[in-house]
């Protein structure tokens, strides 16, 4: 047997180790007035006992987002401006069928006492299209930490949050203002980590009659020349009574609202969150992210329910032409007459 290659593969194999386990730090790289254009699609699926009856009900969403870095400021944060260019998709509601809306259309505008809600104290189809169209068309601005963190807001936040309501989703507060430029980025590591690195990250969901906490281990599954590939594993469950405070729309003031007293005994079990990200390396920005949350939900009160629900949430990137083809054709139609 010949011996004398053994020196030079093991030397080798020793030269190659530390680029295996090689430390990489993840950070925001962007520059000053690099934008991105991102759609976020939101697809909510519901299975609700209630009564002895069984109902489905759905969500689509998608947000159009144009996402601006306008500045760095002397600690190194990024002063970020969002766009929320546009708003569309549809909802399923028990009892009242289909909801198709577009900001693009006009639906934001649209009467909120268009129907009665069927009659049974559903919200009408107007309040349920301003509900999810608000902030639609409206920019705001925050500071973003290079690990990806909202650190402070600079402009537009108090402006698109007041009046928000939703009457049968999520509503644009702060909360979900600042996720929306956080998934723009990603949640990062504090130090440098090699592939294979894990770190925690905990996050409260509020913008919601149902807030939730969430805790994830996220880990850096892979790197090459382009991107940084991060995976998610974790858990959601109820928020804690202290952890509630004003992000719980428990309908203050009606005492007499079943759905209040149901909101405050709210169980939550078989919470999950999975997911992937994609980050450039470049910029910082993510280049396609999905997540999967499930959960059940129990609630006793006056009237008991219980809820099934998947949400799967997917960003990626696009230009503005692909993003607002309506927009584009309107602009045309409008250059076309003149």
């Amino acid at each position: 047997m010949n011996h004398r290659h053994f020196p030079t593969v093991l030397t080798l194999l020793f030269a190659a180790a530390p680029a295996f386990a090689q430390d990489h730090d993840l950070k925001i790289a962007a520059k000053k007035d690099s934008t991105v254009w991102l759609l976020q699609e939101t697809k909510n699926e519901q299975s609700i006992e209630m009564m002895g009856q069984q109902m489905e009900s759905g969500q689509n969403i998608t947000h159009t987002l144009r996402v601006t870095v306008k500045d760095i400021d002397d600690k190194g944060n990024f002063v970020v401006e969002t766009t929320i260019a546009r708003i569309h998709g549809a909802v399923t509601v028990p009892m009242m069928g289909d909801v198709d809306f577009d900001s693009l259309d006009g639906a934001a505008a649209a009467d909120e006492d268009e129907d009665d809600g069927g009659g049974m104290g559903m919200p009408s189809q107007g309040a349920l299209k301003k509900g999810f169209t608000h902030g639609a068309g409206k920019s705001y601005t925050v500071k973003v930490s290079p690990k990806g963190k909202v650190v402070g807001n600079v402009a537009g936040v108090d402006e698109i949050a007041e009046g928000a309501d939703n009457p049968m989703g999520p509503s644009m507060d702060e909360g979900m203002l600042h996720r929306m430029v956080e998934s723009a980025f990603a949640t990062l590591p504090e130090k440098p980590i090699a592939v294979g690195g894990k770190w925690n990250h905990e996050s409260g969901e509020s913008g919601t009659r149902m807030p939730m906490q969430a805790k994830l281990e996220l880990t850096l599954v892979k790197v090459d020349d382009e991107s940084y590939e991060i995976g998610a594993a974790g858990t959601i469950d109820a928020a804690k009574a202290d952890d509630k405070g004003a992000d719980a729309k428990s309908d203050e003031g009606d005492e007499d609202n079943p759905m209040a007293e149901m909101m405050k005994n709210m169980k939550v079990k078989n919470g999950k969150i999975t997911g992937t990200t994609r980050l450039s390396r470049a910029d910082g920005f993510v280049i396609e992210s999905k997540s999967v949350t499930s959960m059940d939900i129990e609630m006793e009160g006056e009237m008991s329910m219980s809820i099934s629900t998947k949400m799967t949430t997917t960003t990626k990137r696009t230009t503005e032409a692909a993003a607002l083809p309506k927009a584009a054709k309107k602009e045309a139609a409008t250059e076309g007459g003149k």
